[in-house]
């Protein structure tokens, strides 16, 4: 995945952590194999896919692409076996998340745009845990651009300026020369 994409995961996580707090007992960055009781309830942001796709033309200047990235939400609750139709808590904190992420002016200028999203609720079973998950998937767009690193080694730039031409000063045309050096580093 790339180094931006890495950064869009972790402000949509940093923006969970300061609205819901203690609400999710634990918060992940990447997927758990196994979940426990006393890790629920839980949050789970996950960069899930990245594509790049050509932008423009691919020969064409350095390289440049779209990238089509899914970063996925995962949030689930501990559910014991009697009371799997109460379930609006984990509904309603996954629909502010919605909220807090696509109403916060930085996290939405992180990318030029959401271009779809999709949701799943599901039951699984953990062992003994019952565990009620929501995930959502949210699919954004962003650019990036390679220019190529060239080492730029000049430092003084030294011109020399001469008017009229030297073959005019035989004919009695004042000569005018400058010399001029510009610093190119700053």
């Amino acid at each position: 995945m790339s180094h931006y994409a890495s950064q869009v995961q972790l402000k949509a996580m940093e923006l969970a952590k300061i609205y819901f707090g203690p609400r999710f007992k634990t918060y992940r960055l990447t997927p758990m194999l196994q979940v426990q009781p006393g890790d629920l309830p839980i949050l789970g942001v996950y960069l899930l896919r990245e594509r790049r796709l050509q932008d423009g033309h691919a020969n064409h200047t350095e390289p440049h692409f779209k990238h089509l990235m899914t970063l996925g939400f995962s949030g689930g609750v501990h559910v014991e076996t009697d009371k799997q139709t109460d379930l609006p808590a984990l509904e309603e904190m996954m629909s502010e998340l919605d909220d807090v992420l696509l109403s916060d002016p930085h996290f939405v200028n992180l990318t030029e745009g959401v271009t779809e999203m999709d949701r799943v609720a599901q039951f699984a079973k953990a062992g003994e845990t019952t565990l009620y998950e929501i995930r959502v998937e949210m699919s954004l767009e962003f650019s990036s651009r390679f220019p190529p690193r060239v080492p730029d080694d000049l430092k003084v730039v030294h011109v020399t300026t001469e008017f009229p031409y030297r073959e005019h000063v035989d004919s009695g045309t004042p000569q005018i020369e400058r010399v001029y050096d510009i610093e190119t580093t700053p």
